[in-house]
């Protein structure tokens, strides 16, 4: 390695890049190097000149791979190649070089006296005298005569040490590789190159050789980054040694030392005397080992000033020279301009070209090392730092900075303080990026430094992997109404609030998500961002819950407060999932104009689109279902199938069951929609490994495990019918505890189905207060199919005329399918109701009614079978394999009676035995989950 400098101007500065990253170069590589072999009596001299490794370094794979890239042939012989000093550059170039002469090409090292200036005479005399040294042969010390020499041993001439005095020497190599064809010139220096061509001191680079076409020198450089230790290079140097390195122990080293070449070797040198003594290798032996050398290392390479200013920049991940100005450290540094200047160079400091104007960052990896190095020197005064930095950043309205530098500070009341203060700037998307640095900030802080507030805001704002509805699901943990510790009394907080409903829906209790957010709504006046937010969570809530007038009433309320609040993203937000909304009401014109509304908005926060979903191409696709287009392209397939990661699952999952029955697939449709609601913990599922589900007194399930969005039930159902099976589609009617419009729809569809049209007429006559305009033109439609069918009538030429109260049910059909603009409602209507409303329907109603009747096929026929919940019950003991004498027992009647039972059930189910009897339950659905759930819930 290379040793520090004493000059504290010129002291190495660690890199934190993992090896491997692209490397800057100012001009194209060329092929790689070509050779001859050497006599191996030079190669052999010209290892022994090389510079000696350190202990343990036998192969730097990903170094010397980029060091192949950096330093291969290009259109001239010599590249000129700058790294840090005190990074590993000699050590590795070494390494590249005896591989070199291991293939058979000889290599030439020259040092020189880096702090003195060198003249091209005395560096041509020490590259002969070098080269008459490997070879044998003793060139004149003149460009010309060197040139030759290499082309005549096709060399590669090293010259390591170039300094701020090397512009002769500089020079002085330029002319030799415009002279070469064979050999190869490559020069290391470890002073800065600025402008647009890199230079040396003032020196550049001649404009070409007398002929004019010779090409310019090749400059590369590597970072700090490109020569830091990779774990799987720690890994082999371990081995190597002898030292039993575990992957975890790797990573765990070379992430303490950010990778750092001149620090992980000799802490495995370390490792391996500690444990030839017999002492174990462990996780807190690596570490501590680690921190020891890292420690020694910073305080080696910068003066302890320069040390206190970059803790002071790494307690945020970006930094103002302005913010370091504020705190005095600049000027207790000397030079502290020109330190700057090359830490950015080494790429120490990161200086990112599409950022704000004047933001700085340290390398992620150099940051953390150098934060461990403060926290183990002094703990409490790093979190007194810190915590003094995130209260300037919140005084200055950084919400960004304070956060983020607030979670160094160890301190989890100070964040929780601040979060409260600022959770809204996390969410209103003016800072694009903030969510995901907070994220990545947490997962990479102590657990016990983040307060529940942090994880909670998190955990309900990214999508998340885990099953909805689970009790394991750690969001459950949200999802119970507690009120957290920290806030013992008086009002909850909006945080706390928006936290809670968002954890509530998507634990599968959107009715609980909805309640508690109408609290904080209905008492609180105001239009500040965090009402929005809660505001979207209750549409959210609202249209999960089935109830879509109250969803776009909140979604209409969160776009003008956005406005009002200038969080015009949020109001992108609120404008799209209005415009979905509508289109799952059929609503076609409405969701038009919200989605013409949202497209001149910026974009929604990314938060939104990761967790909610994408709420703009669910609407584009609904809209072109609802003009029963069939035929998806493939950009709206793939929104609908990616909505069953994100919130809005349950409106991907309409949209997939739809585009099934508009094709006539409606048993793969149901297959679909049983297993997505059983994964998601929302309806019971089939039980354990045999199948069954215990049904008794605290055995069964309880009334929370139905909670079938309406929405879906009410597609659930109209698939059952359109196959048939009226038991399963009666199943599901029953399970819904909640009265919603979809439930009063699929009551009324089931009650037709029954022949009972006069039980169907209350759940779509009632009072419509709270009913949108989609499910208005379907309640109007069942109305009139009811009216016609308890008149005894039929459709107009073919019997009487329809009633009047079936006709002005149909003239308001009319008028709100104008309104809608939406064709699905007429896809269940049925065919008589559809045949005369195209009677005097305006053009485009009785266009879509024809197109329906077209396509749809005939009818099948449903099938019932009533069974009485004493006998269902009965019924799912025996599907659970007890005897009559054991039903008795468990149901606390006589046997006679279970006797009694059993043979009214036969009868209604038409069958002779047992067997027979489950089969033809199990075909019906009697024996669906839902219904132990509805009979446990009951009882």
């Amino acid at each position: 390695m290379e040793a520090p400098s004493p000059d504290p101007a010129d002291r190495p500065v660690p890199d934190v890049a993992p090896a491997g990253r692209a490397l800057r170069r100012t001009t194209a590589a060329g092929p790689g190097l070509m050779s001859r072999e050497a006599p191996p009596g030079s190669l052999e001299r010209a290892g022994e000149l090389l510079p000696a490794l350190p202990p343990g370094v036998h192969r730097r794979p990903y170094v010397e791979l980029a060091l192949d890239q950096a330093l291969r042939a290009g259109p001239t012989a010599m590249v000129l190649l700058r790294t840090p000093r005190g990074a590993g550059r000699r050590t590795a170039v070494a390494l590249w070089s005896r591989r070199l002469l291991r293939s058979g090409r000889l290599v030439v090292w020259v040092d020189v006296p880096e702090r003195e200036s060198l003249d091209g005479d005395a560096l041509g005399r020490a590259a002969s005298a070098r080269l008459s040294g490997v070879a044998g042969v003793e060139p004149d010390p003149s460009a010309e005569a060197l040139a030759a020499a290499l082309d005549a041993q096709d060399a590669v001439l090293v010259v390591d040490r170039l300094g701020h005095g090397s512009g002769a020497a500089l020079a002085f190599l330029d002319r030799v590789s415009r002279m070469v064809r064979r050999g190869r010139v490559v020069a290391l220096t470890a002073v800065p190159l600025p402008g647009p061509v890199p230079t040396s001191d003032g020196w550049a680079p001649a404009g070409g050789s007398a002929d004019g076409d010779a090409p310019a020198v090749r400059h590369t450089e590597l970072t700090l980054r490109d020569l830091a230790v990779h774990p799987d290079e720690a890994r082999t140097a371990a081995a190597t040694a002898g030292v039993p390195l575990t992957r975890s122990h790797a990573r765990l080293l070379v992430t303490a030392v950010a990778g750092w070449a001149p620090v992980v070797y000799p802490v495995l040198e370390e490792l391996r005397r500690t444990n030839a003594h017999g002492t174990p290798l462990t996780d807190e032996t690596v570490a501590a080992t680690a921190a020891a050398h890292r420690g020694a290392y910073v305080r080696a390479v910068l003066p302890q000033e320069a040390v206190s200013l970059l803790v002071e920049a790494g307690l945020a991940p970006r930094f103002r020279l302005a913010d370091l100005a504020a705190t005095g450290l600049l000027d207790a540094v000397p030079g502290a301009a020109a330190l700057m200047d090359r830490l950015v160079a080494t790429g120490l400091v990161l200086d990112d070209p599409a950022g704000p104007d004047g933001d700085l960052a340290l390398d992620p990896h150099a940051r953390r090392a150098l934060l461990d190095y403060a926290r183990g020197r002094d703990a409490g005064e790093l979190a007194r730092r810190a915590a003094r930095a995130a209260r300037r950043r919140a005084g200055a309205g950084d919400a960004r900075g304070a956060l983020l530098v607030a979670l160094e500070s160890g301190d989890p009341a100070l964040v929780r303080d601040l979060l409260h203060d600022t959770w809204t700037a996390v969410l209103d998307g003016h800072d694009a990026t903030l969510h995901s640095a907070l994220w990545a900030a947490v997962a990479s802080t102590p657990s016990g430094h983040v307060p529940a507030e942090l994880h909670a805001l998190l955990s309900v704002t990214r999508g998340t992997p885990g099953r909805h509805g689970d009790p394991r699901h750690p969001l459950l943990r949200q999802a119970e109404g507690r009120r957290p510790a920290s806030d013992p009394g008086g009002p909850e907080s909006p945080l706390t609030t928006f936290t809670r409903v968002a954890g509530l829906r998507r634990s599968g209790r959107a009715m609980d998500a909805l309640r508690v957010a109408r609290g904080l709504l209905d008492t609180v006046a105001g239009s500040d961002v965090a009402r929005v937010l809660v505001k979207l969570q209750a549409a959210l809530a609202a249209a999960e819950a089935g109830l879509l007038d109250e969803a776009l009433r909140r979604a209409e309320a969160a776009y003008l407060g956005a406005l009002a609040s200038g969080a015009l993203p949020l109001a992108a937000a609120a404008a799209e999932l209005a415009a979905l909304v509508h289109a799952l009401d059929s609503g076609v014109r409405s969701a038009s104009d919200w989605s013409g509304e949202a497209d001149m908005l910026p974009e929604p926060p990314a938060w939104w689109r990761e967790a909610v979903g994408d709420p703009a191409a669910l609407t584009a696709a609904l809209v072109r279902l609802e003009h029963l287009d069939d035929e998806l392209a493939h950009p709206l397939l793939s929104a609908v199938r990616d909505a069953a990661g994100t919130d809005l699952w349950f409106a991907g999952l309409h949209a997939e069951v739809t585009l099934c029955a508009l094709r006539g697939q409606e048993e793969p449709a149901v297959d679909r929609l049983r297993d997505v609601l059983a994964q998601r913990g929302l309806t019971p599922s089939d039980g354990g490994a045999d199948g069954s589900v215990r049904f008794g007194p605290g055995g069964g399930p309880s009334e929370a495990d139905v909670r079938i969005p309406p929405l879906l039930a009410l597609d659930l159902g109209r698939l059952y019918l359109a196959l048939g099976r009226g038991t399963h589609a009666a199943v599901v009617a029953g399970a819904l505890s909640l009265r919603t419009p979809a439930a009063a729809l699929l009551d009324a569809h089931v009650h037709l189905a029954q022949g009972r049209p006069r039980d169907a007429l209350p759940a779509v006559s009632a009072d419509s207060l709270g009913w949108t305009t989609g499910a208005r033109l379907q309640a109007h439609l069942l109305a009139a199919e009811a009216l016609t069918a308890a008149a005894g009538t039929t459709t107009a030429g073919t019997g009487p005329a329809a009633p009047d109260g079936a006709r002005r049910e149909l003239s308001r059909a009319v008028a709100l399918a104008q309104q809608a603009g939406g064709g699905l409602p007429y896809w269940w209507a049925a065919p008589s109701v559809l045949r005369r409303l195209a009677v005097d329907a305006p053009a485009p109603v009785r266009e879509r009614a024809d197109e329906v009747l077209n396509r749809r096929g005939a009818p099948v026929p449903v099938e019932f079978v009533v069974v009485p919940d004493r006998q269902l019950v009965v019924l799912l003991h025996l599907a659970d394999g007890l005897t009559s004498t054991e039903v008795a027992r468990v149901s606390f009647v006589s046997r006679n009676t279970v006797k009694t039972q059993i043979r009214e059930l036969y009868r209604r189910l038409g069958a002779h035995d047992r067997a027979e009897a489950l089969r033809r339950a199990r075909e019906l659905g009697l024996l669906d989950p839902m219904v132990r759930a509805r009979l446990s819930s009951r009882s």
